[in-house]
Order: structure tokens, then sequence, then C-alpha cells
């Protein structure tokens, strides 16, 4: 304590901080920023100077940003509260070409803490240390004066039409190369930090104090219910996958054989299924709202009932079983239990298994000895970057596998290879639940109705993981794996369902084909989006369609 007392303390007024602190983060925190737009803007074909003005564009912009941020005392926890958030962008933009967007942020908000120690390691500490840590340390020295509150706006103008100046002399010499980075690379903007993670936290902010404000949840398909001939008991168990690819389930192709269990049994595997986001935070709400992707936004999700609701207005039992970090705010009102621990879990060693959600499941449906039943099983799954967690040592048939969650250290082979086991674990899962429900054929219809939640980039032109916005995306981060699987005993046309296999789907069917699988009828039934079609036998089912935007 003596020795910090002992350090000096800066003195300096508040614009000159934001100039020094604007500089700073221009050229420490955009090492992304920088990276992609070189990768767009080549050097050799004469486009150094425009991304010299770049650099002026993204200082100029980080200015103005702060000048209207930064006002006598709020100025320290403004800047270190960015400060931070701009070191934990950067680390994470540079290491997986991620960006942080306000999906991105709901989604870390909602990540629990297994899934932020598998994000942990001595690069991200050591860059928090330097990037983050450090500046804040110099930002507490600081004795900021202030001037009187007229010289203050006065400086803050001047200040404002530097920036403003500074902005249009980058912009002016270089005005198709601008058209170029703002019509047609959008994705670049979104690398810019802090201003990108400022907004998007902002907005973020904004989002939950409007879920706060909401004080009831809008009522959905209080007419449902199962008609009085439909006589047989349902038992469907919905399995939301993690972050599976369509293109590495060997059902749908892939050379490699990671479907050995599934391809024995009678699967329907859908091969073109368009997720409605690119994270669990975003999907999973869109998944079982009713609301097509187009105009589905959380805020309207949240503040409404969803697919289990409306379950529960039939008189349908319903469960969730999470081996995930949560239900991102679907079961509001349902049965949930957590696996994410032993105390709930047998199945665990070096992390909590799948497989562990199946134990003692039998007992809940012993428990209700009349009605509809749906069980929700939400994975683990390949969550990443930690692939090799995902599944038991016994399941790693791909070598070698990356064994680190640093996956700039590993090979795009041996990530691969990681996936690959995660997937060939679900396999395994999979035709597990399939053999659960057999033991029911002879009591319910049984079926199980399998979809991932989003796809996963892995090292494809330099990207990593998922979340990027959903327009900006590519198909491996938005082209999910999903399968359908009856009983004996479901009453369904099976090669009516099998002839949509490679048609065009997406996330917008899973509301309408779950209510078609227990046979409900509601006025927010859409039988065009129902891949089962029990509503609509005197015509072929006409499919969802995938909107382009």
């Amino acid at each position: 304590m003596q020795l910090v007392k002992k350090l000096p303390t800066f003195r300096i007024g508040i614009s000159r901080l934001i100039l020094l602190i604007s500089l700073c983060a221009t050229l420490l925190y955009n090492l992304a920023f920088f990276r992609n737009s070189m990768a767009v803007f080549t050097l050799g074909n004469g486009s150094l100077p425009f991304l010299l003005s770049l650099g002026v564009f993204l200082f100029a912009l980080t200015v103005l940003v702060f000048s209207v941020l930064c006002y006598r005392y709020l100025t320290k926890p403004v800047l270190i509260c960015v400060i931070f958030g701009a070191a934990f962008a950067n680390y994470f933009m540079n290491s997986f070409n991620v960006v942080i967007d306000t999906n991105m942020i709901n989604n870390i908000v909602r990540t629990d803490g297994g899934e932020i120690a598998d994000l942990l390691n001595p690069r991200l500490l050591l860059e928090l240390v330097l990037l983050g840590v450090l500046p804040v340390f110099v930002i507490l020295r600081t004795k900021i004066e202030c001037s009187t509150f007229g010289q203050e706006i006065r400086n803050r103008l001047k200040l404002q039409g530097l920036a403003l100046v500074l902005l249009l002399v980058s912009i002016a010499p270089f005005t198709s190369h601008y058209t170029s980075f703002f019509r047609e690379h959008k994705i670049l903007r979104y690398y810019a930090n802090p201003a990108t993670f400022i907004y998007s936290a902002g907005k973020y902010l904004d989002m939950t104090l409007a879920e706060i404000d909401s004080t009831a949840r809008l009522l959905l398909g209080l007419d449902a219910h199962i008609p009085v001939a439909d006589t047989d008991r349902e038992l469907i168990i919905l399995v939301v996958g993690e972050a599976a690819r369509a293109d590495r389930f060997s059902l749908n192709g892939y050379a490699r054989e990671t479907n050995p269990l599934l391809a024995q049994e009678n699967v329907i595997s859908f091969t073109d299924v368009t997720s409605c986001g690119t994270a669990t935070a975003y999907s999973l709400p869109c998944m079982f709202s009713g609301i097509k992707r187009e105009d589905f936004d959380l805020e309207t999700a949240h503040a409404s009932e969803n697919l289990l609701d409306l379950l529960q207005h039939a008189g349908v039992s319903v469960l969730w079983r999470d081996n995930n970090s949560d239900s991102k705010g679907v079961t509001e009102a349902t049965t949930f239990e957590s696996f994410k621990s032993a105390a709930t879990n047998k199945q665990c060693d070096e992390e909590c298994r799948d497989i562990g959600m199946l134990d003692c499941l039998d007992d809940f449906i012993a428990a209700q000895p009349n009605g509809d039943i749906v069980v929700v099983l939400h994975q683990m799954g390949n969550h990443g970057p930690a692939y090799s967690k995902r599944y038991p040592a016994d399941f790693e048939k791909f070598t070698p596998a990356c064994h680190s969650s640093q996956l700039e250290n590993c090979s795009k082979e041996a990530i691969s290879n990681a996936y690959d086991n995660a997937i060939l674990y679900t396999d395994y899962f999979l035709s597990e639940v399939i053999h659960l429900l057999e033991g029911y054929d002879d009591r319910f219809e049984t079926a199980m109705y399998y979809m991932a939640d989003h796809g996963e980039s892995l090292g494809e032109n330099g990207l990593y993981l998922h979340g990027l916005p959903w327009l900006l995306a590519p198909d491996t981060q938005k082209h999910v794996a999903s399968l359908l699987w009856f009983g004996d005993s479901y009453h369904v046309d099976r090669k009516a369902v099998q002839a949509k296999a490679d048609h065009k789907l997406s996330h917008d069917n899973y509301f309408h084909t779950v209510l078609g699988l227990m046979e409900i009828e509601t006025s927010t039934y859409d039988p065009t989006l129902d891949l089962i079609g029990h509503h609509s036998e005197e015509a072929p089912v006409p499919l969802g369609e995938v909107t382009a935007d």
C-alpha cells in the first residue's frame, strides 16, 4: 500500500485524457479490425493510404464516442469500464475472429461458470493484465483537472469538432473505398473496438431494462387442446443440440462415420436446415417462440409465453433437463432440472455428460399416469472451444485431437478431429434416447425430435466458434443438424416425412412440427410449417421457406 502511495500521480485535462486513451485504444485494441481490413484491402493493390486513413477514422470515432460519454466525475468510471471491456473483446476477436455485438454480449452474460473456465488460459490473463489492469491503474493514478462548467462545454465542443474534421479528412480522399467498406464489407465495422462494444453494450442494457419493466408475459395458445379423437398417449423427447453442423453428420453424406449408431436406426435426417440465430441465447428462445426468424426479437420472446407454456395449456406434462448453461429464459413456467453437477448427474468425469440426463427419467414418466408427456433434453453437445472435453476418452476415434481451449495453438485438423469426436458422442447419446423410448412403445406413441441451435466455425476463413451477426455469418454457423425418429407405435406417413428430408427448412418449422407431433389443435398452429402434417391430410404439406434478406 505504501508503495502505491509513493507512485507518481498524473495530472491531465479531460480532453487530453480522451485523446490519449483513444490513441491507445486505436493502436492496441484493434488488431482484429486491421487484420481483417488488410485481408480485404490488401497492401499489394495500393490500399496502404486507405488503411492508414482507416486508422485515423477509427481514432476520430473513438474520440467522438468518449467525448459524449465522459464528463467530469463520470470520466474515470466510464474509461475503466470501457478499457476492461475492450481488453476482453480484443482477446476474443483476435483469438477466434468473433465479433462482440448485442447477441454475443447476451450469450456471454448467460454463460455459466464451467463454460467460462474453458475460456480461461494464460494468454487471456496476460492480455487482461497488460491491456486491462495496467491502463486502469494508470487511470486511477491520474488526477483529472476540471475547468468551469462553461469552459468544459467549450473544450468538449472543440474536441468533437476536431473529431468530426478528422472523420471528414480521412474519408474525403477515399470515398470509393469507404463506400465499399460500409456497403460490401459490413462485417469489418463489427471489429471496431471499443466503438462496437460500447454500442452493443448499450443496446443490451436497453433490452435488459425493457425485460425488467415487463410485468406480465403475453399469453399464448390458451385455446390449445388435444382432440377427443386422439386417444393415444404421446411420449416425445425433444433433444436440443449444441453447435452441431449438418455437414459433420455422416447421415448427411459426411465422409467420416460420425453417426454409426444412428445409421442403424430408422431416423429421418433433414439435410438443409437453417438456424434462427448463431448463438444459443438467441436461437433457443426463437425456436420455442413460434415467431418466424425475420420477425423475431428477444424482447418480444421474453415477454411472451412459448411452446412449453402452450403444451401445458393443452394438458401435456413437460420436463426440461439441461446439461448446458440454462434454458436462456425458455422455462419460465416449466419444471427445470440442471445436470451440470455431480449432485444431480451421476455420469460425470472431466465434466458431466449428456447421457446423465437419461438417469431416472423412467421415474418422471411413471409419475405421469395420464395424458401426454414431453421431455426436453438440452445438450452440452459440441460447445466450444474445448471440444475434447465434450466426450469421454473412449470416444476419441479421430486423432490427433486438439485438447486445448486455445484453438490458435492447434492445427485445423486437430480441431476438426476433436469436433467430430464430440459429434460421435452425440450419436451415442441420441441412440440411447431412442432405446429408452423403444421401451415405451407398447404404452405410448413415441418419437424423438433432434434440432441443433446453431452451427460452428472451425477455422474456415479464419473464423472460429459462432455468434457472428446472422446476415454476416457463414453457412457453417447457420446450417444445423436435425433429425426425427418415430417409434413403431407412432402413426405417421414416414414416406411423406422422408420426402422432405432434403428440402429447405429452418427453425421456423420447429414450433409447428412439435405441435404436429403432439397432435395439438390451436389457432397458433400453422400446418404449412409442420413437417408431420397430421392436420392436413387432404393435400401435400407445403414447407416453411427460409426468407432471404
